[in-house]
């Protein structure tokens, strides 16, 4: 064998690695996330702040930064109304679906960013009843080989009631941030503002568009 071809094998077989690195890589991302909803699901907030980095940030909707993850199991639960875990009340429902997920690594392989539609439903037994929506734009990092949520930023564009859907909704008026939240102060003011809908947002894409290559406009 020539050494021109030894050195054309050995570069495809680099580029075969790099590859199946990535994909691998991916699904990796993937089962993070998923992880993360199914832990939210259950009621394991501990587990799921669990899947952030120590220096990791959390922000929903005009709620402000949260950082550390120390901070943002606090706020997981917080925001399920301080049940403290591990499990739901008795005749709650807290289901998240995580779906079209877009990832993009970076090159060095050891960051990433993932864009997620969610759809959710809530409620509790006799009580009240709940359908969400809304677009995760998060950030992960690749620690000592494990993927892990390093900025979680969730932007929802509504919670309706299931007796008259999202059709019902009127726009927003002044302050929306999670009343569970109250006495609960952010770190940071929010990076953006927004109204939920029926007014209308389209959260920033964190990627190009595949095929001409340009920004994808909100």
């Amino acid at each position: 064998m020539s050494d021109q071809r030894r050195k054309e094998l050995q570069e495809r077989l680099a580029r075969l690695q790099d590859e199946a690195q990535r994909r691998e890589d991916y699904l990796a991302i993937i089962r993070c996330q998923r992880a993360y909803g199914f832990y939210i699901d259950k009621g394991y907030w501990r587990e799921a702040s669990n899947l952030f980095t120590q220096d990791a940030t959390y922000e929903q909707g005009v709620d402000g930064v949260y950082e550390g993850r120390e901070r943002i199991h606090e706020l997981i639960v917080k925001l399920s109304g301080g049940n403290p875990g591990p499990g739901l009340p008795f005749g709650q429902l807290n289901e998240h679906f995580q779906l079209q997920p877009v990832i993009t690594i970076a090159q060095d392989g050891a960051s990433a960013q993932g864009r997620w539609h969610a759809l959710s439903m809530t409620g509790q037994y006799g009580e009240h009843a709940e359908w969400g929506e809304g677009v995760y734009e998060n950030r992960y990092r690749k620690e000592d080989g494990v993927w892990k949520i390093s900025a979680l930023r969730f932007y929802p564009n509504f919670v309706a009631p299931y007796e008259g859907g999202w059709a019902s909704l009127k726009p927003v008026e002044g302050d929306w941030r999670s009343p569970e939240l109250a006495d609960f102060p952010s770190d940071r003011p929010p990076s953006e503002t927004y109204k939920p809908y029926p007014d209308i947002f389209t959260p920033p894409f964190h990627y190009v568009h595949p095929v001409t290559g340009e920004e994808v406009k909100s």
